[in-house]
């Protein structure tokens, strides 16, 4: 005999009196069914509830068949009475996202020759794929503007169960139904917008959606990834872009109205002062490259505290200019926390491999890398204080 599932029978049972009549185990997790269950399975794109049943965590819920498992935390007994608790703000954030997307689907269908083609709720935001090129931000305002209309007009969202064979004489949006299903088909209605086929929750009217914001259009699979939120999580993003706001004017001293002048005067800034870096490193290198040149010996070495490999490349750069015939290995350290890096170069006048040296180096350093000819590369681990990357010639 089939579970009596309440969700369909009862969607406002948050707490329910009921029985436990099997318990089992799949996969190392313990699972109950319930005489009467208020839990909804995952499916239809739309997550399982979340609650307790006898005061044990229910972490998933799922269909097997006619039955509905649901897995807990810890194991109970078969054959037992128990009182089985919904979490009802999860529930209820469900059945806003899954309404808002039979609202929106069916406007886009109707009016604008968009079908859908996938659902996706998740725990953050809500997601169809459409059909079509994607829209513009203009397009995509406008159609949330129609939806939120929709939401206003506050229409009744009803469910009733019909024959297979009565739906050929309904308007029905979707005649598919799940392999092997046989018996009534339930069917969602919201008034003068949409009939379909669904098995999932709902609110009971379009104005508990209360506003419904669509984040963004995408590629996705050959169509469009609309993401959208609907009801409270609305009110959550509201919540959280006012915090970042407060929090950037604090941060700038400024209103919302003069943040992308500030931040343009700072990214004006930030350019400068880069570009005084860059001027100031090329002198450092020059300087360096000068000093180390003018040492004697085929093989040229220093630890550059606070270089990164862009520094090393410019120093051996400066130092092979003036010495073609040499071999310059530099190691620096930068980053936080601070990281090794190493770069053995020959001039072109110099040996043809380096790779000896480098790999020496390297094994010192505590570094990964490596290379081949004239080019030997580092990174990681760290230099031992005051150790010479050469003996002194002889």
């Amino acid at each position: 005999m089939p579970d009596r599932r309440l969700y369909h029978e009862d969607p406002a049972a948050m707490r329910v009196e009921t029985r436990i009549v099997e318990a089992g185990e799949l996969d190392g997790r313990p699972w109950v069914r319930l005489e009467a269950t208020p839990f909804y399975p995952e499916g239809g794109g739309q997550p399982a509830d979340r609650g307790t049943i006898e005061g044990v965590a229910v972490v998933d819920v799922r269909s097997r068949g006619a039955e509905v498992l649901h897995f807990l935390e810890r194991p109970l007994p078969a054959g037992v009475a128990a009182v089985a608790v919904l979490d009802a703000d999860r529930r209820f954030d469900h059945s806003q996202q899954h309404t808002a997307q039979h609202a929106l689907t069916a406007l886009l269908l109707e009016r604008h020759g968009r079908r859908t083609t996938a659902f996706h709720l998740g725990e953050t935001y809500a997601a169809i794929e459409i059909a079509g090129n994607v829209p513009s931000e203009q397009t995509l305002r406008g159609w949330e503007i129609e939806l939120n209309a929709e939401v206003r007009r506050d229409p009744p969202v009803r469910t009733r169960w019909v024959e297979p064979e009565a739906m050929a004489e309904l308007p029905v949006r979707s005649r598919g139904l799940p392999d092997g299903h046989t018996g009534p088909v339930r069917l969602v209605e919201i008034e003068g917008l949409d009939l379909n086929t669904c098995g999932g929750t709902h609110v009971v009217h379009l104005g508990q959606l209360q506003l419904v914001h669509l984040l963004d259009a995408t590629p996705a699979r050959g169509g469009v990834r609309v993401r959208f939120l609907a009801g409270n999580r609305v009110f959550r993003r509201l919540h959280e872009m006012l915090a970042l706001e407060a929090g950037l004017k604090a941060r700038l001293g400024t209103g919302p109205e003069e943040f992308s002048q500030v931040l343009e005067k700072w990214q004006t800034e930030r350019q400068r002062l880069a570009r005084r870096v860059r001027e100031l490193e090329a002198e450092r290198a020059e300087t360096l490259g000068a000093e180390l040149a003018a040492e004697p010996g085929p093989h040229l070495g220093r630890f550059l505290p606070g270089a990164g490999p862009e520094l090393l490349r410019a120093v051996a750069g400066a130092v092979l200019e003036r010495r073609p015939e040499a071999v310059v290995a530099l190691v620096g350290e930068d980053g936080d926390p601070p990281q090794g890096c190493l770069l053995v170069q020959a001039g072109p006048h110099g040996p043809e491999d380096v790779s000896e040296i480098g790999v020496r180096l390297r094994d010192r350093l505590g570094a990964k890398g490596g290379g081949r000819g004239r080019n030997f590369q580092g990174r990681g681990g760290r230099w031992p204080t005051g150790e010479p990357l050469f003996e002194p010639e002889p």
